[in-house]
C-alpha cells in the first residue's frame, strides 16, 4: 500500500527526462491510472477500522523523533482521491499546450509530496512533504505564470508560506520541548499534552501556518494575485488541493492537541473566519476579471470551512469533511470553464464577454450546473457541506451563523452575475469567434457535473466515512473539558 507514496516519484522522476513530444502521453496516462487506484483504495477503506491506518512504519532519523510512519484515515483517503483528482485534470487541462518535461515532472513530484502530506503520521515526516510540496508550485508559478509585476507576486507568495512553514516547525518543536517526549509519531504525540501558555502559543503557531495556506483572513494577500498570475493548472493545484492541505493540518496536528478548549482564542479565530468569509464575497461581487471571482469565491468557502471546524462540533467536523472534498472538485471545474473561455475568447473580463450560450449551448450548461454546486443549491454537492457547516455555526453563536448565512446570498448573487454577464445576453465581438469547445474538454466538465449531481443527491457516502472520524475528535475535545 505504501505504493501510493513511491509511485509518484517514481512517475516524476521518470517524467523530467522524458523527451517532449512523449511526455504528455505519458503523464496523463499515469495520471489515470493514479486517479483509477485511488478510487480503488477508497472502495476497499473501513471506516469503522479508523483507528488501525498505518501502512508502513520504518526508523528514519534516528534520534531526531523522525520515522517513515504513513497511514491514511477517512479525511486522508477523501484527500488522497482529491489529489489524484486534480492532478489528473491539471494533465487534461495541459493537452492542448506546450508545455517542457519539468512542468509534468514539477506536478507528480507536488502529487508525492501531497500525498505524503495527507498520510504522514510523524509530525518531523509531515514537515518534510509540507516543505517539498511548495517547491515544485514555486516553479510552476514562477515559470509559466504571467501578468505584470509577476515577480512580485511570486516573491510574495514565497515569503508567506516559507514563514508560514517556519510557524509549523516552531510549534512541532515547541511540543517536543515542552512535554520533553522525545517522540513525533502523532500516537505518542496524543499521549501527552500541553496546557496554560504552551497551549495557546501552540495553536497560535499552528493557526497562522496552516492559517497563511488557506487561507484564513487576514493572512490571504498573497493568494488572489497568485492564483490570477499562474498557468490555469498552476490555479488549480493551488485552489484545488494545496489549499486543504492547511485545513487537513487544523484537523490532523491542532484539533486533537487542544488539551483545553481556549474559548477566547476559539471565538476570535471563528470571527476572523466569518469576517473572511464576507470579506471574500463581497469582493467577489465586485471584481471583473473572471479568475478574481473564483479566487475571492475560494477564500469565502474556505473561511466558512474554518470557522465549521472551529465551533468544535460533529455538524461542523462532518460538515468541513464533506466540504473540502467538494470545494476541491467544484473549483476545479469553475477554473477549468475559466480556462477554456480564455482559450477561446482571448479574454477573461466580463466587460468583454457576453453570449457564450448561444454559441456554445453544452458547454453552457455543464457550467451552470458546476455553478449551481458552488452555490450550494439543493440536490447539488454544495448544498450537505455548507448546510451543516452553517448549522454548527449556528448552535454555537445565532450572531455568527446569521452572517455567515449572508454569504449564502452574496455567493449566488457574484455567480450568477457571472454567469449571466458571460454567457447569457448578446454575443460580443469577443465572443463572435468563439472557437468550438473540444470533445475532451467536454467529457471532463461533464464528469465534474456528474459528481455535482451525484454527490448532491447522495451525500450519504461521504458523510457515513468520515463519521467515525468526526465522533472521535467531538468525542475527545469534550472529554478534555469535563
Amino acid at each position: 500500500m505504501h505504493l501510493i507514496l513511491l509511485l509518484p516519484l517514481l512517475v516524476a522522476l521518470t517524467a523530467f527526462f522524458l523527451p517532449k513530444k512523449l511526455v504528455r502521453e505519458f503523464s496523463l496516462a499515469f495520471s489515470g491510472a493514479f486517479f483509477l487506484f485511488s478510487i480503488y483504495v477508497l472502495t476497499q477503506y473501513n471506516p469503522m477500522n479508523h483507528y488501525n491506518f498505518t501502512y508502513f512504519h520504518e526508523a528514519f532519523l534516528v534520534g531526531t523523533g523522525g520515522s517513515l510512519h504513513i497511514g491514511l484515515d477517512s479525511l486522508g483517503v477523501l484527500m488522497f482521491v482529491l489529489t489524484n483528482f486534480v492532478v489528473l485534470y491539471a494533465n487534461i487541462m495541459a493537452w492542448n499546450k506546450s508545455y517542457s518535461s519539468s512542468f509534468y515532472g514539477c506536478t507528480f513530484l507536488m502529487q508525492f509530496a501531497l500525498v505524503g502530506v495527507f498520510a504522514s503520521l510523524n509530525a518531523i515526516l509531515f514537515y518534510f512533504f509540507w516543505e517539498l510540496a511548495l517547491l515544485p508550485i514555486y516553479y510552476i508559478v514562477y515559470k509559466w505564470g504571467n501578468g505584470k509585476d509577476l515577480s512580485k507576486t511570486f516573491i510574495r507568495f514565497f515569503v508567506y508560506t516559507f514563514v508560514g512553514s517556519l510557524f509549523i516547525l516552531a510549534a512541532f518543536i515547541l511540543f517536543a520541548v515542552e512535554t520533553k517526549s522525545g517522540s513525533f509519531e502523532i500516537t505518542e504525540m496524543a499521549k501527552t499534552s500541553l496546557t496554560g501558555n504552551t497551549q495557546i502559543l501552540y495553536t497560535i503557531f499552528l493557526v497562522i501556518g496552516f492559517g497563511v495556506k488557506i487561507p484564513i483572513f487576514p493572512l490571504h494577500s498573497w493568494q488572489a494575485n497568485t492564483y490570477r498570475k499562474a498557468p490555469a493548472e498552476g490555479t488549480i493545484l493551488l485552489s484545488g488541493i494545496m489549499l486543504k492541505m492547511g485545513l487537513f493540518g487544523l484537523l490532523r496536528w491542532l484539533i486533537p492537541f487542544q488539551e483545553e478548549v481556549l474559548p477566547l482564542m476559539q471565538k476570535l479565530i471563528l470571527v476572523l473566519a466569518i469576517v473572511g468569509t464576507l470579506y471574500g464575497a463581497i469582493l467577489a461581487l465586485r471584481r471583473n476579471d473572471l479568475k478574481l471571482i473564483a479566487a475571492f469565491s475560494s477564500l469565502s468557502h474556505v473561511g466558512l470551512i474554518v470557522a465549521g471546524i472551529f465551533t468544535f462540533k460533529f455538524l461542523g467536523f462532518q460538515g468541513s469533511g464533506i466540504q473540502m472534498l467538494v470545494h476541491g472538485i467544484n473549483i476545479v471545474g469553475i477554473f477549468y470553464i475559466i480556462d477554456i473561455i480564455e482559450r477561446s475568447t482571448g479574454t477573461r473580463y466580463l466587460t468583454e464577454l457576453g453570449g457564450i450560450s448561444s454559441k456554445a449551448p453544452i458547454f453552457s450548461t455543464l457550467a451552470f450546473i458546476i455553478i449551481l454546486g458552488s452555490i450550494a443549491v439543493p440536490l447539488t454537492n454544495g448544498f450537505p457541506g455548507e448546510f451543516l457547516l452553517l448549522m454548527s455555526v449556528f448552535f454555537y453563536n445565532p450572531i455568527l451563523g446569521a452572517l455567515a448565512g449572508v454569504t449564502v446570498i452574496l455567493g449566488a448573487t457574484y455567480m450568477l452575475r457571472m454567469f449571466q454577464r458571460a454567457f447569457m445576453g448578446e454575443v460580443s465581438e469577443s465572443v463572435s469567434d468563439f472557437k468550438p469547445v473540444s470533445k475532451t474538454d467536454l467529457i471532463a466538465l461533464g464528469f465534474i457535473a456528474l459528481l455535482v449531481i451525484v454527490l448532491g443527491i447522495y451525500p450519504q457516502a461521504v458523510l457515513d466515512l468520515t463519521a467515525n472520524s468526526s465522533q472521535y475528535m467531538t468525542n475527545l475535545l469534550e472529554l478534555k473539558n469535563n
